[in-house]
């Protein structure tokens, strides 16, 4: 992992240990921390989006530099890397699931 996914992969982490952690309170001790936790969820993979988003933009900016001086650019590749491309995917992902489970999380275990 270099160094610029290394903020996306911290916050995406932290959104599904929370999603875990709730689940495993609401199995034990029957609370109601699952539904709500799709609330923070969705918040770390909003802030993992935005460093993700942030990045894809330095990278075309770059790319515009390198064009604008002369030189060869593959203005077909859209992101960084793969594992930038996997971790964009990853979010979304997050995003979807905790939005679900946000709204109709409290129906799982009614």
């Amino acid at each position: 992992m270099n160094k610029v996914n290394r903020k996306p992969v911290i916050f995406l982490l932290i959104a599904w240990l929370i999603l875990l952690f709730s689940l495993y309170l609401d199995i034990i001790w029957g609370s109601s921390f699952f539904y709500r936790a799709g609330s923070s969820m969705v918040l770390f993979a909003f802030i993992a989006e935005y460093y993700l988003l942030r990045t894809r933009d330095k990278y075309h900016s770059n790319q515009l530099k390198t064009f604008y001086k002369g030189n060869q650019v593959k203005f077909e590749e859209v992101h960084p890397s793969k594992g930038h491309q996997y971790l964009e995917k990853v979010s979304h992902f997050t995003v979807i699931i905790g939005t679900v489970i946000w709204g109709y999380g409290d129906l799982l275990f009614s």
